[in-house]
């Protein structure tokens, strides 16, 4: 799965607990084809229209490669075959959660067809090609410029 020495849920906990972190969060980058799938949130949710990663919040009790592995079925249906490795996420706040940490994972799946949850209505496989002009947040914007870098240097190892 993940090299122990590349993520320390520990460290990683440790560190956001520090920074004033109330809640941590994930982002789960699938890749088929060297391309990474998006999910857009429904137009009346919150930051309604706007592509992400598919993941959300880790549960009390849950580890955070659960959390993830668990969002990743919720939304979109699909399982979990291989993590990769992680990369950066980003702090953010919502009206409920006001200080959170994303993480992100960088994964493959199982064969199957995508199906999304209530929570979003379209989803897009994205590379460099077509990454730009899509409605997305610029935290979300360089986390996907990261996690193309990695399948870059993926596929050239």
């Amino acid at each position: 799965m993940i090299n122990s020495s590349e993520f320390s849920e520990q460290t990683f906990r440790q560190q956001a607990l520090k920074d004033g972190i109330t809640h941590i969060s994930t982002g789960v980058a699938v890749i088929k084809d060297n391309k990474i799938l998006m999910v857009r949130r429904q137009s009346n949710d919150y930051l309604g229209g706007v592509y992400e990663l598919p993941g959300g919040g880790v549960d009390d009790g849950e580890t955070i490669i659960d959390g993830a592995i668990r969002e990743l079925k919720e939304e979109t249906g699909l399982d979990v075959s291989r993590i990769i490795t992680t990369f950066p996420g980003f702090d953010y706040s919502t009206n409920k959660k006001p200080h959170v940490r994303q993480i992100n994972l960088l994964v493959e799946t199982k064969p199957a067809p995508v199906t999304l949850s209530s929570e979003h209505d379209d989803f897009i496989w994205i590379d460099e090609s077509n990454l730009s002009g899509l409605n997305m947040t610029d935290s979300m914007t360089k986390c996907l410029i990261e996690a193309l870098r990695k399948i870059k240097l993926a596929i050239s190892s």
